[in-house]
């Protein structure tokens, strides 16, 4: 069986948030992939890369409709 989610998000885009929303991407397992966290240039720094479709400094709009919460923190 394997798992898909439409939408993740990943509170936390640094080492350990960022290697999940590839391996999540790599394997096709996600539609889409939101960022969350405090530091805008991180978080700007995993769109232009490809690691997230789109990122929220804010958790509560970022894990709206989220079929997939992670804290990587």
């Amino acid at each position: 069986m394997t798992l898909h989610f439409n939408k993740v998000t990943i509170i936390g885009v640094g080492l350990i948030g960022g290697s999940l929303a590839l391996a999540l991407r790599k394997r096709g397992m996600a539609d889409s992939i939101v960022g969350v966290g405090r530091g805008a240039a991180n978080l700007e720094t995993g769109l232009q890369l490809g690691i997230v479709d789109e990122f929220r400094k804010d958790s509560a709009s970022g894990v709206l409709d989220a079929d997939l919460v992670v804290v990587a923190t």
